[in-house]
């Protein structure tokens, strides 16, 4: 019974790391300090600027450095010259992704609360505990999707000239 504990202590803690990065609000792409470009899907661990770590090591896996936080796109809609039509696309998507991903956030907080009562236990239930464990897996995975069709068709509204201003723009605020 301890190997299953010690086994689960891990995933216990992954789960407690995702439930509370998963948090954040749906739009929030920013990090504590204001900086755009950090968050659920650019924080640490997530990627973001180059030099913040996490489990992919330093600037997170390479393909989020060719996405952009819609936070980052509208805060310098002027600075990109973005088009009313983007603008009105852009607040479309964020309407279409963020009720859904409200949506799955709170039955993941209810799937990791269950987890937690079933690992507080002093004899877990290892079929309900692992049950709940691919339960909350199943559904972090569908707001990572989400989040990510988000960034991919937010990428495929703007122009090339647009991405390369985000990029520099990017760039010079994580300059140290």
């Amino acid at each position: 019974m301890k190997r299953v504990v010690l086994n689960l202590l891990p995933l216990t803690l992954t789960l407690a790391l995702a439930a509370t990065a998963a948090t954040a609000a749906p739009g929030d792409l920013t990090d504590p300090q204001g900086e755009p470009g950090v968050g659920p899907m650019f924080g640490p661990g997530h990627g973001g600027p180059p030099g913040m770590g996490g489990h992919h090591g330093p600037g997170g896996p390479p393909f989020e450095r060719d996405l952009f936080p819609p936070d980052l796109v509208l805060h310098n809609q002027t600075a990109l010259g973005l088009s009313d039509e983007q603008i009105s696309a852009i607040k479309k998507l964020l309407n279409e992704t963020h009720p859904r991903i409200l949506d799955l956030q709170t039955n993941l907080d209810r799937v990791t609360e269950r987890l937690g009562g079933i690992l507080k236990s002093s004899r877990i239930d290892e079929t309900a505990a692992l049950s709940a464990a691919d339960e909350a897996m199943g559904l972090e995975t569908q707001i990572k999707k989400a989040h990510l069709t988000l960034l991919v068709r937010l990428k495929n509204l703007l122009t090339e000239e647009q991405q390369i201003k985000l990029k520099d723009l990017r760039a010079s605020l994580t300059r140290p």
